[in-house]
């Protein structure tokens, strides 16, 4: 039992020590003040989840990974190569929606972690999990707070120094990066839809592709209807939802990839409700409410897919460390 928990654990620890250095990247390139504060802050606070995490592995015997985490491959992507074609006043919302994604992705975490945990009778895991679980609730919380007056004070910058037409672009630009990060998204769900163990999970995850596959569907006809085409460059979102989980699962078991997944679809779906608010506050800046009505809609498909993975999760992990066991004996 204590292999899922050592694995657990030295997840967690890679995944907090990249996105603590990503953390300390969006606090210098922030543009708003009270965000660049939340981002030091929260840089601080991972640094000591980071240590408290390590403490725990080495009373359990274990040592850090040298491997990096399935977690720790999505945190520790650039986002300054998926931000070409972006004002510099939009980046720090960006950042924010990236934050907020990965901020779900570690409250999802740290769900599996008190799972496996409590199956195994380790209380004092259990007990550090929830408990840094609550501190990135808390954080995802404020982001999430951030994300909206963020996307209006750089909207306002960028109008400052364009024209109107100019404007156009920018709610189009939003559009073609909801566009292609839904594309993928598809792909990487139908992916999953395959692997694993767990058929229920593969279901579900089928039926997310498939409502993946309509929103970028409707997204690429507003983007025509407004005079454009979509983009042939990755956004941020893309990028983060075009990861390949298979090379970052090496050393986990068959059985434990639908709970990974899971955790990955949870967190990308907070990124795409984090899009859709930043793309709701510019259009409806710009004066394109048809555009911010089809941002409400697709932000509430998915909340509805974060919600039905959210529910699934302890379930899945359940059965994942169960089959563990079941391999291992």
């Amino acid at each position: 039992m204590e292999q899922p928990i050592t694995r657990y654990l030295q997840d967690a620890i890679a995944a907090e020590k990249s996105f603590e250095t990503q953390l300390r990247g969006f606090a210098e390139e922030a543009t708003i003040p009270r965000v660049r504060d939340m981002f030091e802050s929260h840089a601080d606070e991972t640094k000591m989840q980071y240590e408290a995490l390590t403490a725990r592995l080495d009373a359990l015997g274990g040592s850090p990974s040298t491997m990096k985490s399935f977690m720790a491959h999505v945190f520790g992507m650039s986002p300054k190569a998926a931000q070409l074609g972006h004002e510099e006043e939009e980046r720090t919302t960006q950042d924010l929606m990236m934050a907020f994604s990965v901020e779900n992705a570690e409250v999802a975490m740290y769900e599996a972690m008190k799972v496996a945990a409590r199956m195994a009778g380790d209380e004092q895991t259990a007990d550090l999990a929830g408990r840094i679980q609550e501190q990135e609730q808390h954080t995802a919380d404020k982001v999430w707070s951030a994300i909206a007056p963020s996307a209006r004070e750089g909207f306002a910058a960028a109008s400052a120094k364009n024209s109107d037409a100019d404007m156009k672009d920018v709610v189009v630009r939003y559009l073609q990066d909801a566009e292609a990060a839904e594309r993928n998204f598809e792909d990487a769900l139908a992916g999953f839809s395959k692997m694993g163990e767990q058929s229920d999970v593969q279901s579900l995850l089928a039926m997310m592709s498939e409502k993946a596959r309509t929103q970028h569907e409707r997204l690429n006809a507003r983007i025509e209807a407004l005079g454009s085409s979509r983009s042939t460059m990755k956004s941020i979102l893309a990028h983060l939802l075009a990861f390949s989980p298979v090379s970052a699962q090496t050393g986990h078991d068959d059985s434990e990839k639908s709970t990974q997944h899971l955790i990955i679809t949870y967190s990308a779906a907070a990124a795409e409700m984090a899009m859709y608010e930043a793309l709701h506050t510019a259009a409806t800046m710009a004066g394109d409410l048809e555009t911010a009505s089809l941002a409400r809609q697709l932000q509430s498909e998915e909340k509805e897919d974060h919600q039905l993975a959210w529910a699934k999760l302890p379930e899945s992990a359940r059965a994942s460390v169960q089959a563990v066991l079941t391999h291992a004996s």
